[in-house]
């Protein structure tokens, strides 16, 4: 039987989270002068995170007594004797050791921690955590040695969120980098970062305590609930505690009934909201904690307004190639990306095929069926187009009900093959709605090729009289326009 893994055991201790947070500690810690201010801070994350009773006992005049405690119940028995000689040889042992002490039918787990003068500091935990003990290790070299890292001040954590998300793009990953850097400045078990969308809803981008997937889906109104509350009065709530409030907060995933919520403001505009709840150590928040946050506000909503405006700017420059009834590029686009592939074209020796595609009687069918059954069929033959063709051609709606097909690299045999294909998919389209039952759409296409060092225009007229081709000879075709300037069916 193979030997059990202590990395196994310790995990079923402690999950993956409660490791980091064990070893993040000496980074969190409040930096204080006073050491009693220090401890009862050690002990109380300590306590939260390994969900047990935690102290800290010394010895700095020859007597053993606690000088730190998570939780009165149940008390750390320092009284008899035989207690008092285990913490004796337990502080004695060097290094950082951590084992078992069993008293009074409770297991607790000693971690020494000698202090920077030499004097016996052991951690106690209540319940058998030695399996843990390489983590206990870690978080005790840290603490003990000297090597933690205090908590920087707030002017350092602005500087750093300002650094790093100078190279953060992305609303999700910009949520991420605020939200880490507020908790450093107010700890906190749990936080949220919504922002609002441009349909003036608030959406959750970011989450600290539990899983984004929970609410990614959440649409919250302005002037809805904590957060929309917040979004529209663009003033920070402070609860301390729900009760006179007339808040019904209480879940399962939060620990206590004490939050905050800080917009993110620039200018008149509300850009979002953060919201922290179950403050490490564990207590209510304060105007303090507010301020603190709302100092990371600023670099915070410049980077959610430069996000704004890139978003923004993307949408004004896709509206500017794409048609909007049908989602594909519009015709200036098509004559910029002719152009650009013509000149490819000689450059590298290479053709271009171009599709003209016009809808047969398609005013026949605004008539009967309405304009707003012409822009269904609009955009359902739009469809049939992207998925006819190759990844790398351009679909265009190049007026009306007319379409155009660029292929670069396309030959004469691949664009008639391509054209027929589409025939035959727009031929055998229909609609499933009762009133469209009757609507048949057909659809006649003129291909062509460039010939060597052809400009724009002349491509475009090729196709063009190809078209005309198959409209004058029954519509529902392909027609050819061929090397030699003539016309031809496909």
């Amino acid at each position: 039987m193979r030997p059990s893994d202590p990395h196994d055991a310790c995990h079923r201790l402690l999950s993956a989270g409660q490791h980091r947070a064990l070893l993040d500690i000496p980074r969190r810690i409040r930096a204080t002068s006073s050491p009693q201010a220090f401890l009862q801070d050690l002990v109380t994350l300590v306590g939260s995170i390994v969900q047990a009773k935690v102290g800290v006992a010394g010895k700095p005049h020859g007597t053993w007594v606690l000088a730190a405690e998570s939780s009165s119940a149940p008390p750390i028995p320092l009284t008899a004797k035989d207690n008092l000689d285990a913490l004796d040889r337990h502080a004695a042992t060097q290094g950082r050791h951590v084992e078992l002490w069993r008293m009074a039918g409770r297991d607790w787990t000693l971690v020494s921690l000698s202090d920077r003068r030499g004097l016996p500091v052991v951690l106690i935990l209540e319940r058998d955590f030695t399996p843990c003990a390489a983590t206990l290790q870690a978080l005790a070299h840290s603490l003990a040695e000297g090597d933690r890292e205090v908590v920087a001040s707030l002017d350092e954590i602005t500087r750093r969120l300002t650094r790093a998300l100078a190279d953060t793009t992305g609303v999700a990953a910009v949520g991420e980098v605020v939200l880490h850097h507020v908790v450093e400045a107010v700890p906190s078990r749990v936080a949220s970062l919504a922002v609002a969308t441009p349909e003036g809803e608030l959406s959750i981008v970011a989450t600290c305590g539990y899983p984004r997937a929970l609410v990614e889906h959440l649409r919250i109104t302005s002037g809805t609930g904590v957060i929309g509350g917040v979004h529209r009065s663009q003033e920070p709530l402070l609860v301390q505690s729900l009760e006179g409030v007339g808040l019904d907060r209480r879940r399962s995933r939060y620990q206590t009934d004490s939050f905050v919520a800080v917009p993110i403001v620039a200018g008149p505009d509300a850009l979002g909201v953060i919201s922290l709840t179950d403050k490490i150590p564990v207590g209510p928040y304060t105007r303090d904690d507010i301020a603190a946050a709302a100092v990371l506000m600023a670099p915070t909503a410049l980077a959610l307004g430069r996000e704004r405006v890139w978003h923004d700017a993307q949408a004004y420059a896709q509206a500017a190639v794409i048609d909007p009834v049908s989602g594909l590029f519009n015709r200036r686009y098509f004559q910029a990306r002719l152009e650009e592939e013509l000149q490819r074209a000689i450059r590298q020796h290479t053709s271009i095929a171009l599709l003209m595609v016009d809808l047969d009687g398609f005013k026949g069918i605004n008539d009967r069926f309405g304009h707003v059954a012409g822009d269904t069929v609009i955009r359902d033959i739009s469809e049939i187009l992207r998925r006819s063709v190759r990844i790398f051609d351009v679909c265009t709606r190049f007026g009306g009900e007319e379409f155009a097909v660029m292929m670069p690299g396309g030959s004469l045999e691949s664009a008639s093959a391509m054209a027929e294909r589409i025939r035959q998919r727009v031929e055998a389209h229909q609609r499933t709605e009762a009133d469209l039952s009757g609507l048949r759409v057909t659809a006649s296409i003129g291909v062509a090729v460039a010939p060597p060092a052809a400009v724009a225009r002349d491509l475009i007229e090729r196709s063009d009289r190809a078209l005309y081709h198959a409209k004058n000879t029954g519509k529902n075709r392909v027609s050819l326009a061929t090397a030699d300037g003539s016309i031809v069916a496909a």
